[in-house]
């Protein structure tokens, strides 16, 4: 059972080195060239279990399933070349002569090689069994293994002359893939002379240990550079997004938040006072009286200036706090945290600004504040109310002063 048992130890290897590629939620799924070389993996997994079984069967004598056992090793072994030729060109992800030959040479094979096998079940061309099973080959045969050995040699000289003219990713795959060939040409040529022995075998199992050292670590570099890439894109877009939702939600002439950021943020309390979250929150209604006539007189310019003077000094007023431009001369603004704790001081202040401005002709602004309370708030709009009818009642003191 020497035969079967290197078969064994190179599935064992091959499993265990290849399980991330094998298994079905790999990242081969996705990618050409991980899909590529996945099935290249199976094939040659199926190639191991083909090998192994049929030594078994030839020990036992059993001529018929040895016969179709070796039909279906050769089958499997033109399918991995097949894969294998598939997997270079896939892999080096480059329109070249080159590539597109590899391709062709491997189609070529697998077709020829079927044709060969079919022939040899009534004709023996490739192999045969006598009366007491013992193996014999024929010219098919040899000729099969010595077109392996010249394309894995052609492929490998063609890569290792570009290995010295390729850079970075490039040359780290063409060294690859020559490397390979190289192993798997000196195995075939040993198997041609020795069909007893499982030379193939073992070129399999030393050329996958070492494509898998070269692909895992070109995998992983790929991989990262495809995150960064990614991560690159995402933080660009989320910016994109940052900047394109600041500018829906601000109000080009003042730069406070506009009606729209006011009716969100109006959404979002009224979830809170449902929930029970909402405490210590007051609300600022403010209206900016004689803009209509500053802008009858003075020409909207002048009007534009008004607001925005305005705008400044509620915003210097209740620097932490949100405040909204909600209509032509409205604001509001929400009061909580240290502008709700000081609430009575600010207001204070802002009364006593306001009341220098009137003696002083300036922009006068009339406001109202409301306070929530739990007891009988159960939507913004309640408070609101409050706050618009205090500031209207403070609008006609004013006017009338």
């Amino acid at each position: 059972m020497y035969y079967s048992s290197i078969g064994i130890i190179a599935l064992l290897i091959h499993f265990i080195i290849n399980y991330n590629v094998l298994r079905k939620s790999s990242l081969a799924s996705t990618i050409p060239a991980h899909l590529a070389y996945k099935r290249f993996l199976h094939a040659v997994m199926w190639y191991y279990i083909t090998d192994v079984i049929w030594e078994p069967l030839y020990a036992f004598k059993l001529t018929q399933l040895v016969f179709i056992e070796t039909e279906i090793y050769f089958a499997v072994m033109a399918l991995s070349v097949l894969f294998w030729m598939q997997y270079v060109s896939t892999y080096l992800n480059a329109q070249s002569k080159m590539v597109t030959l590899t391709r062709i040479l491997g189609t070529v094979f697998m077709s020829f090689q079927l044709i060969v096998l079919i022939v040899n079940c009534f004709t023996p061309i490739a192999f045969w069994f006598d009366d007491n099973t013992i193996y014999h080959t024929e010219i098919a045969r040899e000729l099969n293994l010595v077109v392996q050995a010249l394309m894995f040699a052609i492929i490998s000289i063609r890569m290792l002359f570009l290995t010295v003219k390729a850079k970075d990713e490039t040359k780290h795959r063409h060294r690859a893939i020559g490397l390979f060939g190289v192993i798997m040409m000196i195995f075939v040529i040993l198997q041609i002379f020795h069909p007893f022995m499982p030379f193939y075998s073992i070129g399999y199992m030393l050329g996958t240990c070492l494509l898998h050292t070269f692909v895992l670590e070109d995998e992983k570099e790929t991989n990262r550079q495809r995150i960064e890439k990614l991560l690159y894109v995402e933080k660009i877009q989320e910016a994109e997004l940052g900047s394109a939702r600041q500018m829906a939600f601000t109000d080009p002439m003042t730069s406070v938040k506009n009606k729209l950021a006011y009716m969100e943020d109006v959404d979002s309390i009224n979830h809170r006072i449902e929930s029970g979250h909402l405490q210590n929150f007051g609300l600022l209604v403010f209206d900016v009286n004689d803009l209509k006539l500053i802008n009858d007189t003075k020409g909207h310019d002048e009007g534009d200036i008004y607001i925005k003077t305005a705008c400044s000094i509620i915003c210097k007023q209740f620097k932490h706090s949100p405040v909204y431009r909600i209509g032509g001369d409205e604001f509001v603004a929400f009061l909580s945290g240290e502008d709700f704790e000081n609430r009575k001081e600010l207001i204070s202040t802002f009364n006593q600004t306001i009341e220098k401005n009137l003696s002083e002709g300036a922009v006068v602004i009339a406001c109202g504040l409301s306070e929530f309370d739990a007891s009988q708030d159960k939507t913004f709009q309640q408070i609101f109310e409050r706050a618009d009818r205090q500031m209207y009642e403070n609008k006609s003191r004013l006017k009338n002063r």
